[in-house]
């Protein structure tokens, strides 16, 4: 311990002999060579970092005759941003924004006679609970989004209710692609089975809209400016085929899935299955709740 002290004294010693060395060697103009080079390290970090070796002659010959006019511009960065297009960015950003807002007006005749803007009656939403609010219980689980992204979110989901008539309706979760991400609802909408065009009559063993697996009907998007698409009602052979195969989400969900056992349906029908299965497997039921 003792020796280790010593040498760092004398390492202190050494640097007080050079730093007074370089303090008595001069210019003629009276700067010691220990303040030159602090000015030329200081301008290196703040300017050059990355190019600092290849810069220190340059930056110390200005210093040096004290050329401050060439020194500002030989320092200045250039900013060759295109503001046109930040503008034009900035403008397709606020477009789309647009349709997550109710600000429709219909046109209709004023008490002079012209045409004035009268707002539409805007339907009622159902009841859609608060991310912002909620995402602190997901930060506390180390997961987050991001302010901007769950507020758009917000306001796509009170969209989506008012679009579907859903009575509840929640962010149930997002699930990742290969190409694109599935951002999920979760609602209660009446009547909300598939429609008759959708395929032939369903299988006998197949539970009705609104109840079991059925309960709820979700809906996917691949970010808070697209749309959202209503996935189909599951089908007991889907949860059992998907308990059978993993395959990877794309994100598309037209896409035939190709695997071994073989998967009778599209990416919508697994991912709609994978979305019942990881509901279930996180719900807790009282004992006696449910019956076969």
């Amino acid at each position: 311990m003792s020796a280790t002290v010593a040498t760092q004294k004398d390492l202190n010693k050494k640097f007080d002999d050079l730093k007074k060395i370089l303090k008595e060697i001069k210019s003629k103009d009276g700067i010691d060579l220990f303040s030159h080079l602090q000015n030329v390290f200081k301008k290196l970090i703040l300017h050059y970092p990355d190019q600092a070796l290849d810069k220190l002659e340059e930056v110390s010959y200005l210093l040096k005759h004290n050329d401050v006019h060439k020194l500002e511009d030989f320092l200045k960065v250039s900013d060759f941003r295109n503001y046109k297009d930040v503008c034009s960015e900035m403008n397709a950003y606020i477009e789309k924004m647009k349709s997550q807002f109710g600000a429709r007006k219909a046109q209709g005749e004023g008490e002079d006679g012209g045409e004035e803007e009268a707002p539409e009656e805007v339907p009622a939403v159902g009841l859609v609970p608060d991310l912002l609010a909620d995402s602190l219980v997901y930060q506390w689980s180390g997961i987050g989004f991001g302010q901007q992204e769950l507020y758009r979110l917000q306001k796509s989901l009170k969209k989506l209710a008012a679009d579907s008539s859903a009575a509840r309706l929640r962010f149930f979760g997002k699930i990742r692609g290969t190409d694109h991400d599935y951002f999920i609802a979760e609602g209660e909408v009446e009547g909300g089975g598939d429609e008759a065009a959708e395929g032939d009559e369903p299988p006998a063993d197949m539970e009705a809209n609104g109840t079991g697996v059925n309960k709820y009907t979700y809906f996917v998007s691949h970010s808070s400016f697209d749309a959202w698409v209503k996935l189909p009602d599951l089908q007991p052979k889907d949860i059992k085929a998907s308990r059978e195969i993993k395959v990877m989400f794309t994100g598309d969900l037209e896409r035939t899935i190709f695997t071994n056992p073989f998967f009778f349906g599209k990416e919508k029908h697994y991912l709609r299955a994978q979305i019942a299965r990881i509901s279930f497997s996180t719900s807790l039921c009282p004992v006696g709740l449910f019956r076969l």
